[in-house]
């Protein structure tokens, strides 16, 4: 490990959260960010997600939406490129609402056209529609794209 890698480490772990917030988004919104490749992009951002989080989640949240880092993305399956992908999910029935709940939502993916199935199958982009572009690869953690997922789900059944 080079000293540049732990000046970086020691930067995630003392940042605060709005140098973090722009730290993630660089990674996420910049493809040619210097990464030898798509997972090490993703780790990377999962992990300074979760210091961001970790270190003052409101202001975090703030800064990213303020950055814009909160685009909205798309999974693509990485072995054919369709993104008519699905994931299991599992529902409770909710007695004061009284409406089915999304209780979680299992890590395996399965592409519908080529059938491959892995809990890593897809890369995140940008969705087309939104950027007017075909889509460029930006790694965003599944965990962070899932959650504003089913926020949306939830409300639009409200």
């Amino acid at each position: 490990m080079r000293i540049s890698h732990f000046q970086a480490i020691a930067d995630i772990l003392l940042g605060d959260a709005a140098s973090l917030a722009r730290g993630y988004h660089a990674i996420i919104a910049d493809p040619d960010a210097d990464f030898a490749t798509e997972d090490a992009r993703r780790r990377c951002a999962i992990a300074i997600n979760a210091v961001g989080l970790a270190v003052d989640p409101d202001r975090y949240r703030a800064a990213l939406e303020a950055l814009g880092a909160q685009t909205r993305v798309e999974p693509i399956c990485d072995r054919c490129g369709s993104a008519d992908v699905f994931r299991d999910a599992s529902a409770e029935w909710d007695c004061a609402t009284q409406q089915w709940v999304l209780a979680g939502v299992y890590d395996s993916t399965t592409c519908q056209v080529c059938e491959a199935e892995s809990d890593t199958l897809c890369d995140w982009r940008p969705c087309a529609s939104e950027t007017g572009q075909s889509p460029v690869t930006a790694s965003v953690p599944a965990g962070d794209a899932d959650a504003e997922r089913t926020q949306q789900e939830r409300t639009s059944h409200d």
